[in-house]
């Protein structure tokens, strides 16, 4: 199970409930000190950016980061997140 940042303008609840589900831990920040804030608290292992985050740089954070597609689906991500953290377990529920 990876703990991750979903950083996005807008809430997406479908997609956290549904990575929540798969067991993964998300944490919902509306802008860039709110992600820094989480990653300062606690244990992040990746920074989800959303595809409306179209001003965004990667650059302004120092956390692995991945940027999603507008037609990106939670399936994806999470195989994403599988790929990128093979050790962490994943319970399907």
């Amino acid at each position: 199970m990876a703990s991750l940042v979903y950083l996005t303008t807008l809430r997406n609840a479908k997609l956290v409930d549904e990575l929540t589900l798969a067991g993964h831990k998300v944490f919902d920040a509306l802008d860039v000190s709110q992600a820094l804030y989480f990653c300062e608290h606690e244990r992040i292992d990746v920074i989800v950016i959303a595809a409306d985050m179209e001003d965004f740089t990667e650059a302004q954070l120092r956390y692995i980061t991945i940027r999603l597609k507008p037609e990106a689906t939670a399936k994806e991500l999470i195989w994403e997140l599988v790929q990128l953290f093979p050790d962490k377990p994943v319970s399907i529920q």
